[in-house]
């Protein structure tokens, strides 16, 4: 690995606006990179090793969430959206998506919540992806302490169970 990197590319939303926060979250995974802006996941592919970069898709969460984190493993891109409200004002949500044919089009599969979630718990806040566990941040949660929960599928991603809830222990 080299000391010094130049840049070979400038990815752009095709419709993008001013103040639409297009790089607020990146994550990266072989020729795919999945970067939130305005509220949506954008999904660049390359097929020259990184020379060149086409936008694939925009991902949009099916109740019209605005999301801003995200992740990515393999076929999987999850959003995470702190603004959900559907079980408390800012509660917080994450989306999944699915391809099946190679990064052409994506899928929502699946919408995860904490199962103790509350108001202002800001879920989604982080997100992460290793093949099958998602791991999802809620840092506002337990007065500001903070929580992780995990997630797993059983039947190769038609849905997602949690299967852990992480706090920290504090010193007595």
């Amino acid at each position: 690995r080299g000391s010094t990197y130049a840049e070979v590319a400038k990815l752009t939303a095709a419709d993008a606006a001013s103040g639409d926060g297009f790089g607020y979250s990146v994550a990266i995974a072989g020729d795919t990179v999945a970067i939130s802006g305005g509220g949506s996941v954008y999904i660049f592919r390359t097929t020259d090793g990184g020379g060149t970069w086409s936008q694939v898709a925009k991902l949009v969460a099916s109740d019209g969430v605005s999301v801003s984190r995200v992740a990515i493993s393999g076929d999987v891109v999850v959003a995470g959206a702190t603004s959900d409200d559907s079980t408390a004002i800012n509660a917080g949500a994450v989306y999944v998506f699915r391809t099946s044919d190679g990064g052409a089009t994506y899928a929502q599969v699946a919408k995860l919540t904490a199962s103790d979630a509350a108001a202002h718990d800001y879920f989604g806040g982080s997100v992460a992806i290793d093949a099958d566990p998602i791991v999802v941040g809620a840092s506002y949660k337990n007065q500001r302490s903070g929580a992780v929960y995990v997630f797993h599928t059983t039947n190769g991603g038609a849905t997602y169970g949690q299967v852990a809830k992480l706090t920290a222990r504090w010193p007595s």
